[in-house]
């Protein structure tokens, strides 16, 4: 049971890409969380995903920004688990929105890519941007990509994905592109 608890503990504490872990202090101000298991197949091997959001954006309960909010997600099959956590560093102004919908997978190079975009909700301006968290072929990948949304309710991306998505293999940056392309292209698909 002790070493059950670690492996939670560590599962949902541990840094990644050089990043803090939370300070115990803060642990107190966990309201709530949201959780979303998925199921699916890489190949002919079974994986389950589990997506956990720490303080997720709830606009029920008027909660759009906090002390703290993190978003971590795990694969495991019966060869293999992974995992990465991300520690939003701006919960006082915004905390992470994830919408079940939004994940995806898709077969790419004989292999299964799972996608996880989020966005954050709080002290909203035109400068916004959609977060992924991508699950492909054993490696993990974290990236934030900038919009602009004007008055009108329009937005556009404001960031050089070739740069940004530079160590991503070119058929995932290729698919990123498009769901851009197509998903975020207002105000409302960011909240």
């Amino acid at each position: 049971m002790k070493s059950l608890v670690t492996s939670l503990i560590v599962f949902f504490f541990i840094p990644v890409f050089g990043q803090k872990s939370v300070n115990d202090t803060l642990k107190r101000y966990y309201q709530d969380s949201l959780i979303i298991h998925k199921n699916f197949k890489d190949g002919t091997v079974s994986n389950k995903l589990t997506v956990k959001v720490i303080n997720p954006c709830n606009a029920e309960k008027n909660r759009f920004d906090g002390a703290v909010t993190i978003i971590s997600a795990a694969v495991k099959n019966k060869n293999y688990s992974d995992s990465i956590v991300y520690n939003y560093p701006y919960a006082q102004s915004g905390l992470i929105n994830l919408k079940t919908n939004n994940i995806s997978s898709y077969n790419i190079n004989k292999h299964e890519a799972i996608f996880i975009p989020f966005t954050y909700c709080g002290n909203w301006d035109n400068d916004t941007k959609v977060s992924y968290i991508i699950l492909y072929n054993q490696k993990k990948y974290l990236y934030h990509i900038k919009y602009y949304c004007g008055e009108d309710g329009k937005c556009m991306l404001n960031d050089n994905l070739n740069n940004t998505l530079k160590d991503l293999p070119s058929t995932l940056r290729l698919k990123i592109s498009k769901d851009l392309a197509t998903k975020y292209n207002k105000s409302s698909d960011f909240q």
